[in-house]
């Protein structure tokens, strides 16, 4: 009985000494900074790191405020770095980790004068904005609010069916309930303008559902950096 025992103990033992042999051998230190592409300025926050091809090891790393980050990653393997940043492109690139090294991420800026508010949904003829906005406001919300010096403006848009005066007046209002929204979520009232076109400017002279559906829409005008 006694031998049983001494085996088994060397057999847990054995298996204890290898597994941390192992750890110790194919863990490796993966170091770096996220930076601006532009000028190499630092930029925080976070990366999502995966295992390729099965994912069978991830994780989310948080840089510090200069950027910078440390990852434990397995020698020998490729990962996938993502970011997604309010404010930047998304950042996707593959790495093979050949030993303890350095590898910076380089991020773009989304940079983009003049867009529309895709996924913005009123209710119909109202300046009520719908939930699923929510999103995509606050999204915009978050890059003005990371970038303090941004000013914009807030252009409404109505199809041009129905009376003028009507439609310059629901542009107006359907504006300002996003430029309110914005303020809500601790946005300055002062870096946020509007202007009401009605449905003077239209995108298509199409009359067809889908064509007015177009005409209707919110643009963000970046006329400050």
């Amino acid at each position: 009985m006694r031998k049983i025992y001494y085996v088994a103990f060397f057999s847990l033992a054995l298996v204890a000494t290898t597994t941390a042999q192992v750890t110790r051998d194919t863990l490796v230190l993966v170091q770096g900074q996220m930076l601006k592409a532009a000028d190499s300025t630092p930029v925080a926050g976070n990366i999502l790191y995966e295992k390729l091809p099965y994912y069978d090891d991830m994780g989310m790393a948080s840089t510090k405020p200069d950027g910078s980050f440390e990852i434990q990653l397995i020698k020998g393997e490729t990962y996938n770095f993502s970011v997604k940043k309010s404010g930047f492109k998304k950042y996707n690139q593959e790495l093979q980790v050949k030993g303890n090294q350095r590898f910076d991420i380089y991020v773009e800026e989304d940079v983009v004068e003049l867009r529309k508010l895709e996924n913005l949904i009123f209710a119909r003829g109202s300046d009520q904005i719908s939930p699923s906005s929510f999103e995509e406001l606050n999204e915009l919300a978050i890059w003005m609010n990371e970038n303090p010096s941004i000013i914009i403006q807030l252009e409404g848009h109505t199809d041009f069916a129905g009376n003028p005066d009507a439609n310059m007046r629901l542009s107006e209002a359907r504006v300002i309930a996003v430029q309110e929204y914005l303020i809500d979520q601790k946005v300055k009232k002062s870096r946020i303008f509007t202007k009401a076109f009605g449905g003077s400017q239209p995108v298509t002279q199409d009359r067809s559902d889908e064509a007015k559906a177009l005409n209707r829409r919110v643009e963000v005008r970046v006329i400050r950096r």
